[in-house]
């Protein structure tokens, strides 16, 4: 019996600790994310979301690497290969602008623009009012592949943990809470458009649409685009669980577990009989969700280490930031920045999926810049 209580321990305070011992892979901040550049990115290639970290609602932006606003078709120009030594020929003879017509013409792809990669939506989940609320951190743990936000509100200890898990294909989050029947909240998914939400049981809600292409820069193409669907299940430990609409809420619950997964026309004819079968990790328990996340990332995060002769300050990494900014040395800093764009392509492109694009899969919008697409220079 003691064995048991010893390992329960040990399990309870690895889930739980809240600051890695070495800093030198962490982002963190005392503080939400107000904008979506100041979320933090999780991802497994396929599956990416953005989360915000707050209070009083919670916003994790997701997308999915194959929703483009458009069909799969050749758009290779078929007299590209015919003109390409006379756009040679131009350019060494010095006639550039002739050289620029014809490639506009004969080689640009058709149509010349490019369908855009669009956001999935958000999972938005919000929370009862708190009292007053002490002890925030938000961080990005590089190492583990895994987001955190805790605090102390109302005299309970609140946890989340978010990641984007390669091994079984969807996107976790883990409420909990040091004191009994806290874990209190309602879910929904929503996309601006193009898509519509609803309920198909007690404790699971689903979304589904198709990206397309608006705006004068696509009149050229069809309205039709990638189909996508998409389903959160809660997984609960006390409390109960039960749908409004299009909304999941959660009541009395000692520790919530919310699986998010999708699928698209793009990989799949049937998207709902393919995010069914990603969606069987809910049954498993949160601790072999997370341990096999963990060990799946840790493989491919580990294979470099770099660390320049410096120690890493105690410092909120956007503090860390403003101290650069006013001329001050931080080398630990460094290694962090290198470090964060080995995790971000890891999380943005793996074997089986899709190439990262100009912003790995990470896109709040329907219209965003470059449209987000696949490029072969660097602007």
């Amino acid at each position: 019996m003691k064995k048991i209580l010893l390992l329960m321990t040990l399990l309870t305070s690895s889930l739980s600790s809240p600051v890695p011992a070495d800093r030198s892979n962490v982002l963190w901040y005392v503080q939400p994310a107000t904008t979506w550049t100041e979320a933090l990115p999780i991802g497994n290639g396929r599956l990416g979301a953005m989360v915000f970290g707050g209070i009083d609602s919670e916003r994790i932006q997701i997308n999915e690497d194959s929703i483009w606003a458009g069909e799969k078709t050749d758009r290779n120009n078929p007299q590209a290969a015919r003109s390409l030594p006379e756009v040679r020929r131009l350019l060494l003879a010095g006639k550039v602008r002739e050289a620029e017509v014809l490639a506009e013409r004969d080689i640009i792809s058709v149509p010349k623009r490019l369908p855009p990669y669009q956001t999935l939506g958000d999972l938005q989940l919000k929370f009862p009012q708190h009292g007053e609320v002490k002890g925030y951190t938000r961080q990005l743990d590089l190492d583990s592949g895994i987001v955190r936000i805790s605090y102390e509100a109302d005299g309970a200890r609140l946890t989340r943990e978010v990641f984007s898990s390669a091994v079984d294909q969807v996107i976790v989050v883990r409420l909990t809470s040091n004191k009994p029947r806290r874990i209190t909240f309602s879910a929904t998914l929503s996309r601006e458009m193009d898509s519509r939400t609803l309920a198909t049981s007690p404790n699971r809600v689903v979304i589904e649409g198709e990206a397309i292409a608006r705006g004068p820069r696509h009149e050229s193409e069809r309205k039709v685009g990638v189909k996508f669907y998409g389903a959160l299940e809660a997984g609960l430990s006390g409390g109960s669980a039960r749908t409004e609409g299009p909304e999941l809420i959660v009541e009395g619950a000692d520790a919530a577990t919310l699986v998010f997964a999708a699928a698209t026309s793009f990989r799949h004819p049937d998207t709902v009989a393919a995010c069914n079968r990603d969606l069987l990790a809910s049954r498993k328990p949160y601790s072999l969700l997370r341990s096999a996340h963990i060990a799946d990332h840790e493989r491919l995060f580990r294979r470099v280490e770099f660390r320049l002769d410096a120690q890493t300050p105690d410092l909120p990494t956007d503090v860390r930031l403003k101290r650069v900014e006013a001329g001050e040395t931080d080398l630990a800093l460094e290694t962090l920045y290198f470090q964060f764009g080995r995790y971000l392509l890891m999380g943005s492109s793996r074997p089986g999926t899709l190439a990262a694009t100009l912003q790995g899969i990470w896109n709040e919008k329907l219209a965003p810049s470059w449209d987000s697409k696949f490029t072969i220079n660097i602007n």
